[in-house]
């Protein structure tokens, strides 16, 4: 290698050790983030989303998914299944225990068709039987297997009005547990999906609980 050839490579490696200082040096949680959150703290990250304003403990928030203006466009959340508001820090990793979990994602609300129209405007022309009461106290339904909802259950109260669905995998999500899911609104622009663990379902009131918690601390409405 000449004397000239060597320069240059020493100036290109130079070159390329300060263009990555200066990314990490303004980017310093990507090189020193730990992503196992084994040291969660409670500070709030602040985002405003249509018309909500969320003030959000870090160690619950996922992801903030923002398009390309950086607009929001959701919110993603992991929560304890027993969460409180003046609960420790728990961190969650990739080997949590996902039966006590909750996933939770914020978005932008495009349908306002009830539950209870969608019951029986959509899902009962695909229902195999009558429904049955469970363990729950809620009514499951079951699919016809080759309908578009076989691979599901559907839970449903009739005695709350209005009445409410929850759907069930019959299959373990890539989580390694089956999971139920509830969306719900939170206002006229803003709708919120959340999942939990099957083996849950006779505790649907106590998951909804902690979801009520969640955001009667995390969520306030703005004018928009």
């Amino acid at each position: 290698m000449t004397a000239l050839s060597l320069l240059l490579l020493v100036g290109l490696f130079s070159i390329a050790g300060g263009i990555m200082a200066f990314y990490f040096l303004k980017n310093p949680d990507i090189l020193f983030a730990d992503h196992t959150r084994q040291n969660p703290v409670k500070t709030p990250v602040h985002v405003r989303f249509e018309d909500g304003k969320f003030e959000i403990p870090d160690y619950l928030l996922v992801k903030v998914s923002r398009n390309a203006l950086r607009s929001v466009k959701k919110i993603n959340l992991v929560i304890p299944l027993n969460w409180l508001p003046d609960q420790a820090p728990v961190a969650f990793t990739r080997k949590s225990d996902m039966s006590e979990w909750l996933l939770a994602s914020i978005s932008k609300r495009t349908s306002f068709l009830s539950d209870r129209d969608r019951l029986n405007d959509i899902f009962r022309y695909y229902i195999a039987a009558p429904a049955a009461t469970h363990s729950s106290g809620l009514l499951r339904y079951r699919f016809k297997p080759k309908s578009p909802y076989g691979s599901i259950e559907l839970f449903t109260d009739d005695l709350q009005d209005p009445g409410f669905l929850i759907r069930c995998e019959l299959q373990s999500s890539v989580h390694g547990t089956r999971l139920c899911s509830r969306q719900m609104p939170i206002s006229s622009r803003l709708t919120m999906l959340y999942k939990f663990p099957r083996s849950q379902i006779n505790q649907w009131q106590q998951v909804h609980k902690t979801i009520q918690n969640l955001l009667a601390t995390i969520y306030k409405r703005q004018g928009v």
